[in-house]
């Protein structure tokens, strides 16, 4: 009697729990289709980084085989942007162009860059510009704490210019 109890019980439990999952999934209602994004000419924008630090290779880092330690990373949808291998000093602006993989609508840009070691008791930022035909478009600052890593992900949205309907 006993074992037959203990199998009902056991039934009863995972019988309950796989109807209780499958009733939840069948209620997720399916994601809406992403709206198509058109691409925009990457040789209208500039993008500049200007590091408080001299940034220099992280001695931490873990890497890939075969990969080379990097001072700046960018990323612009997941997809490497700039990787920078060389130390970069303070204060200097770094432009990247062509900015290739903007979208009208919403955009992601992810920096990373270590300060040297010897600055791990200071703050410091990291200054973001996004120019297009010499206007700014973006222009936002990352910081970090002392002793940290200037990492963070910038996001914002372009809108399709005046000259895209125009067809003179």
């Amino acid at each position: 009697m006993r074992f037959i109890l203990t199998a009902l019980i056991w039934l009863v439990v995972i019988g309950g729990l796989s109807f209780y999952i499958h009733q939840r999934d069948a209620r997720i209602i399916p994601q809406a289709q992403a709206q198509i994004s058109v691409a925009m000419t990457a040789a209208d924008y500039l993008l500049e980084v200007t590091p408080t630090f001299g940034a220099e290779v992280d001695p931490f880092a873990l890497l890939d085989e075969g990969q080379a330690p990097a001072t700046l990373l960018v990323r612009l949808g997941g997809q490497n942007l700039y990787r920078g291998e060389e130390p970069l000093a303070r204060g200097e602006i770094l432009q990247i162009e062509p900015v290739s993989g903007l979208v009208e609508g919403n955009n992601e840009l992810y920096f990373e860059a270590s300060p040297p070691f010897e600055e791990a008791h200071l703050n410091h930022a990291l200054r973001v510009r996004l120019l297009r035909g010499g206007v700014v478009q973006l222009d936002q600052t990352l910081w970090a704490e002392a002793g940290g890593k200037v990492s963070g992900t910038v996001l914002f949205q372009l809108e399709p210019s005046a000259e895209a309907g125009n067809d003179h």
